[in-house]
């Protein structure tokens, strides 16, 4: 046995959990890049797409063995860490429905937010999450993961129809999407109840700024495109898609600044939906 597995045998784990939570979030690099995507894509490494799904989903099923609490790009955490700004606005929607709740949980990979969330939502009267992700995800997902609560579909028009509005829930997604703005004012035509931003870059500047995001190679070695979004743009989308801002959180991720010294930091939000 060597020297280092010998030393995380008698660390506790909770330690263990709060350096994977450091090393992910303050390891990240983001360089910034002066040309559009396609040039922020030409000096990103990119991922290797069915490595980072088998990943997730061995993970994914260390978390439905009961052998680990939740799962987040991967990495396995063995305590609770309830996001509750975001639990807040799905509890908040149930309680305008009659305690129903539908969630479309766009990019959220293998059900990674549900299982975090899931058990402060056990007094519901009926859950539907469906998850809008890539299609080597949703083919995970429907293979080994789906369930009478979750499902999976790769596109708007996969996703059935509501009984209400849904609670629309963007966690860290927007950030990685060419036209994430676009992207956003598609899925609004779906008429959600609310939206909720999390884990999502914001600067105070007028326009998005592109970087290329580094990912520690703990996680997994990749890099690939990233927006930091102007946080006046991305609330004046909501704004003319008839939303209103409740409210407005830190995220764990913190603050960060670029390679060129510019600063940003990670910030979530909640907006309903105005009643005439």
């Amino acid at each position: 046995m060597s020297v280092r597995t010998t030393l995380r045998a008698w660390i506790p784990p909770a330690v263990l959990e709060a350096r994977r939570r450091w090393l992910g979030a303050r390891g990240l690099r983001f360089s910034d890049e002066p040309g559009g995507w396609a040039a922020a894509r030409a000096r990103s490494k990119g991922y290797a797409t069915d490595l980072i799904v088998d990943s997730v989903a061995q993970a994914t099923r260390e978390v439905q063995a009961g052998r680990a609490v939740f799962e987040r790009d991967s990495v396995l955490f063995h305590q609770a860490d309830y996001r509750y700004e975001v639990v807040a606005a799905l509890l908040r929607t149930a309680s305008l429905q009659d305690g129903c709740l539908d969630v479309i949980d766009c990019g959220g990979s293998l059900g990674s937010t549900y299982r975090q969330c899931r058990p402060l939502l056990t007094g519901l009267r009926r859950l539907r999450w469906r998850v809008l992700e890539q299609a080597h995800f949703v083919a995970a997902g429907r293979r080994e993961f789906t369930t009478d609560e979750l499902s999976f579909a790769s596109s708007v028009a996969e996703l059935p129809d509501f009984d209400a509005p849904p609670l629309l829930l963007l966690s860290s997604v927007l950030q990685y999407l060419e036209d994430p703005m676009q992207m956003l004012r598609d899925l609004l035509r779906l008429k959600p109840a609310a939206v909720v931003v999390d884990r999502t870059p914001l600067s105070e500047i007028d326009e998005h700024r592109l970087t290329v995001q580094h990912v520690p190679k703990a996680i997994y070695d990749a890099s690939y495109p990233c927006w930091i979004l102007s946080r006046r743009r991305l609330l004046q989308v909501l704004s003319e898609e008839g939303l209103r801002i409740v409210g407005q959180f830190p995220c764990p991720e913190g603050s960060f600044t670029t390679d060129s010294g510019f600063q940003f930091e990670f910030r979530g939000l909640i907006a309903e939906r105005e009643i005439a």
